[in-house]
């Protein structure tokens, strides 16, 4: 009895000294007179709704940042760790710019024993700058034309793809299943160059790797948050973000590929190309101590998350704008007939030059980001201590800033849920804060593929609507309901619509 009440004794002094220890870090904002959102509880901060698969990341993240809307920023907690949540133009323009030199890093994990980790979003420091020195020019408008030719051929095989789904006329299709396949295609081809055939056949072995990428679990996702914190405890978890099959075919693919390349003397223009040219002429070795060698795994470490980036990012957009649009048969009849004309003018081929004249198009598609973004947030950790708007952010700390919550208030964007492509003319980019906007990021860290990414979008959006009619059938939601489990925007149930052949 003495034993038990000894143990007893001992682990609430145990849990008192946790309690109070986690009461002190979460007044860590409070004594700095940083606002700071409800819903705090001991321990876990503000992660509940995540640990419990409430709500989404983004969601959870956009509510609390909602709750200070006019301060333009707040602090709040994961776990015991401050964090600092930015949704002020200025004030994230000073962050991603003009002190980027404190916010270089993203503080998110990698490791030189796990390959596929060591991509560019994930570097830090010199060796960050020397990959992303090395990499820039795959996305050269030059580059980029080249590339055209391989990304116009699966989008035929996407107008082809649709009109079979469609048969008989009018039946209700899931765009974002369709464009799922054809994402995976174009990444396939042109950043691991092979034919994925996943249009063509929904058993596709890439296809079936494509989809355990986005497999969310409450395990996976706290792993994420964790790792997020202090990249450190990822490897005291048992559980891994990716699944070691996926993880396999990723690097077998790479690896078989550049020996295939190198064995038959093959030349293609696209991302694997690149990456051997960056190897064989030593590219970044001026700064031997920050150079990443560049093996097999660290070309199918590039290639992954331009695949992952890329996947997500035309699925979820293009899927949104065309639910947009079907519910307004007027504007969806003028982006059709800008991208008719405009082909008719390049002597009736949808080529690189015409896809640049589309800017209806493009209005619509920077519209479908600003609502529907796959990645509504941008993360930093400070490596400097720094005064931001007025707030002293210290060396260590985590730094988020939610592009999704400035892209819906209302103070930059009236009525911010109403889908209007107008608001990406270029009067109106004139009369807004410049980073107000940033669905790719801004300052020396945005994405590298930004025009990849819009050359694929307006490509696959220009085909469907040069080709087909979509309207709300009996399944469409006007809200789509989303899983609370997934990191990118997914809807639950797809976007279903119907689809005919357009006049």
């Amino acid at each position: 009895m003495v034993e038990a009440a000894t143990l007893l004794t001992a682990a609430l002094a145990v849990l008192a000294a946790a309690f109070l220890w986690s009461r002190y870090r979460h007044g860590y904002w409070r004594r700095r007179g940083v606002p700071t959102p409800s819903g705090r509880l001991p321990f876990v901060g503000h992660m509940a709704p995540l640990l419990l698969g409430r709500k989404s990341f983004m969601d959870h993240f956009h509510d609390l940042a909602a709750q200070h809307r006019d301060a333009g920023y707040c602090g709040m907690y994961m776990w015991g760790q401050p964090m600092l949540l930015v949704f002020d133009p200025e004030m994230v323009k000073q962050i991603l710019c003009k002190d980027f030199s404190s916010f270089h890093d993203r503080g998110l994990p990698s490791s030189e024993s796990d390959a596929l980790s060591q991509h560019l979003f994930n570097l830090n420091g010199a060796k960050w700058r020397n990959l992303r020195t090395c990499l820039s020019p795959a996305f050269t408008a030059g580059k980029l034309k080249l590339m055209f030719p391989l990304m116009r051929d699966i989008g035929d095989q996407l107008s082809a793809a649709v009109a079979g789904e469609a048969k008989p006329p009018g039946s209700e299709v899931d765009v974002q299943a369709l464009l799922s396949r054809f994402a995976t295609d174009v990444i396939g081809s042109v950043a691991f160059g092979i034919n994925c055939n996943c249009l063509a056949d929904e058993d596709a072995e890439f296809l079936a790797m494509s989809r355990g990428l986005f497999r969310s679990t409450t395990l996976q996702g706290l792993r994420f948050i964790l790792e997020a914190v202090h990249p450190r405890l990822g490897v005291l978890l048992p559980f891994k973000l990716l699944y070691s099959e996926t993880h396999r075919f990723f690097m077998d693919l790479m690896r078989e590929t550049v020996e295939h390349r190198e064995s038959n003397a093959v030349v293609r223009n696209d991302f694997v190309h690149l990456l051997m040219q960056v190897r064989d002429q030593g590219l970044g070795l001026s700064d031997p101590d920050n150079h990443i060698a560049m093996t097999p795994g660290v070309m199918a470490a590039q290639a992954f998350i331009f695949f992952v980036a890329g996947l997500a990012n035309v699925a979820n957009t293009v899927s949104f704008c065309l639910h947009q649009l079907a519910q307004d048969a007027e504007l969806q009849q003028r982006v059709a007939d800008e991208v008719r004309d405009v082909v008719r003018e390049h002597g009736g081929q949808l080529s690189y030059e015409a896809l640049k004249d589309m800017e209806l198009v493009e209005r619509v598609l920077l519209e479908g980001l600003r609502l529907w973004a796959p990645v509504g947030s941008v993360f930093r950790k400070c490596n400097a201590t720094a005064t931001v708007g007025g707030v002293v952010v210290e060396e260590g700390v985590a730094v988020t800033i939610m592009s999704a919550t400035m892209h819906r208030d209302p103070a930059l964007f009236p009525d911010p849920e109403r889908f209007d492509p107008d608001r990406h003319t270029a009067e109106a980019r004139d009369q807004r804060h410049p980073y107000a906007f940033i669905p790719f990021g801004e300052g020396p860290r945005m994405c590298v593929a930004e025009r990849f990414a819009m050359l694929e979008l307006k490509l696959a959006l220009a085909t469907l609507l040069r080709d087909f009619e979509f309207s709300r059938g009996p399944k469409f939601e006007v809200e789509p309901a989303l899983d609370p489990k997934a990191f990118f925007p997914r809807p639950v149930n797809g976007f279903p619509m119907l689809i005919q052949n357009r006049k």
